[in-house]
């Protein structure tokens, strides 16, 4: 109704079938292709069927959007098997549009997050879901999905929480004497979206389950190719810690012109390189940092980046997305690397840069969601026994806490970020059959929910800075992935030569 649409009786059962962020997207399309009618039936909807089909990628409940498209009578089309050898689709790669930001942004940013989490969440099937408005005086048993806005201890050690939705706010009690429940819940962040099977009434909720919206897939994908992804980033050229020749080992033998014969030939199936942000070191990131650089000028960085990934042969497709230290702003979604800083960037035809973060589909259906990975910091901060027991040592297992969370950094003001128009791009949508994620300079797989989990290294020595906050790098490493087996490797370009690790 609030884009002047009605909907026939027939529209309107297809459409719930959707979530509600699903099925407002749809209806924002319709809108924007011009549609005169007022009256939504299936024969209009597809007679404007070829406009829509872009929406079988859109990020919002994807496997369901698939699944209105195939009630409508849709067939998706086969990719020819040759066509598929170095496929790069980009998915997605928002970017935030330049305009004035408003109280009225934030709040949309928030509301839209919480109702693509929450129809994750109802996926559930509770039969007693609430809404915080409807819980009335009389004790009873409730499931309810909120934002987590406050989290403290009590005098009598107890954990609560301050939680709301969008119709209300209330209290939840998670008591210490169920140490499971307590422990989960003590690790909550704020502004989470979980469920809570609770019992209580208005005043006061008393926590029996906490339910996580997980991204989850149900089993592992596989390509029928014989091909490697490879994933690095985190140059820091410009850097006089700028580890320059061990990154042209990396690409000599990426080129097949290094280590022994079955070294060479395991180079020539890598087909894909992730390259995930801080390519360069940056021009004033922080206090005195000209002293630590040998290149000046962000001009000067970018060209030394673009000379040496143009020695890489043409048939490796390049995915690289910024991080910090680019030529971008630092809120996040990040832009694209603009031409007028790394124009030889944009001379390569087998290059393709993406926003941060990013979601990309290669060969045998493969989506691999690129983050740069500023808000792992503060992720190590606020969760007790990451920081206690790993520290910045083990960077893959935060990753794993933004897959429990769908979201890739939940916290209000724990990084800087941008509302968008439309969503907020954080939110883990689709669910990727890989997650590559850099900033802690340290090369790992890892497993969660069928997938495939990876952090990449760097191509720089121990700054200061690291030294200051904790980071321990351990450079020139090369995570290796099969899309054919699912086999994992790590490559170690520190000496002469290359070393190969299996991690299978």
């Amino acid at each position: 109704m609030s884009k002047g649409f009605l909907l026939d009786k027939e529209m309107l059962g297809l459409l719930e079938s959707l979530t509600g962020e699903g099925a407002r997207k749809i209806i924002e399309a319709l809108g924007n292709l011009g549609v005169e009618e007022r009256i939504l039936t299936k024969k209009l909807f597809m007679a404007k069927f070829e406009n829509l089909k872009h929406l079988l990628t859109m990020d919002e409940g994807d496997y369901k959007v698939k699944s209105f498209f195939r009630a409508m009578g849709y067939v998706e089309p086969k990719v020819a098997e040759e066509a598929r050898e170095g496929r790069v689709k980009i998915i997605s790669s928002k970017s935030f549009t330049p305009r004035k930001i408003g109280v009225s942004d934030f709040v949309n940013h928030y509301r839209s997050r919480f109702e693509v989490l929450k129809g994750v969440l109802e996926l559930g099937g509770y039969d007693d879901l609430t809404s915080l408005r409807k819980l009335g005086f009389d004790r009873g048993n409730y499931t309810v999905i909120v934002s987590v806005v406050g989290k403290r201890i009590t005098k009598n050690k107890n954990l609560l929480l301050e939680v709301e939705d969008l119709t209300g706010n209330s209290v939840v009690l998670v008591n210490q004497n169920r140490p499971k429940l307590f422990k989960k819940a003590s690790e909550l962040l704020l502004d989470d979206i979980v469920a809570f099977r609770v019992s209580g009434n208005k005043d006061m909720l008393f926590a029996d389950e906490l339910i996580f919206p997980e991204a989850k897939l149900k089993g592992k994908r596989s390509s029928d190719f014989e091909e490697y992804v490879a994933f690095s980033g985190d140059f820091h050229a410009g850097s006089t810690m700028f580890l320059e020749e061990n990154l042209r080992r990396f690409v000599k033998w990426l080129n097949g012109n290094l280590g022994s014969e079955e070294e060479r030939n395991l180079a020539m199936k890598v087909r894909y390189l992730f390259l995930l942000g801080d390519s360069v070191d940056g021009v004033g990131h922080y206090l005195g940092q000209e002293k630590h650089l040998f290149e000046k000028t962000i001009l000067g960085q970018y060209e030394k980046v673009s000379d040496i990934l143009k020695l890489i042969r043409d048939d490796v497709q390049i995915i690289m997305c910024p991080g910090q230290h680019d030529a971008v702003w630092v809120g996040e979604p990040q832009p694209v690397i603009p031409k007028k800083y790394a124009p030889g960037l944009y001379e390569m035809e087998n290059l393709h840069l993406v926003a941060n973060p990013a979601t990309v589909e290669i060969d045998g259906g493969f989506k691999v969601l690129m983050y740069h990975g500023a808000s792992i910091n503060r992720m190590i901060d606020e969760l007790p026994e990451i920081r206690t027991k790993f520290g910045h040592l083990n960077p893959s297992r935060v990753v794993k806490e933004m897959v429990k969370r769908r979201h890739l950094a939940p916290t209000h003001g724990a990084m800087d970020y941008i509302p968008c128009e439309k969503g907020d791009p954080l939110v883990i949508s689709p669910v990727p059959d890989i997650i590559a994620t850099a900033d802690q300079h340290r090369a790992e797989f890892n497993e969660k929910n069928n997938i495939t989990l990876v952090t990449s290294s760097c191509w720089q020595s121990m700054t200061p800075f690291e030294e200051k906050v904790g980071n321990v790098p351990d450079p020139c490493k090369v995570p290796l992935l099969n899309l054919k087996t699912r086999e994992k490797k790590i490559l170690d370009f520190s000496g002469d030569g290359v070393e190969v690790n299996d991690e299978s």
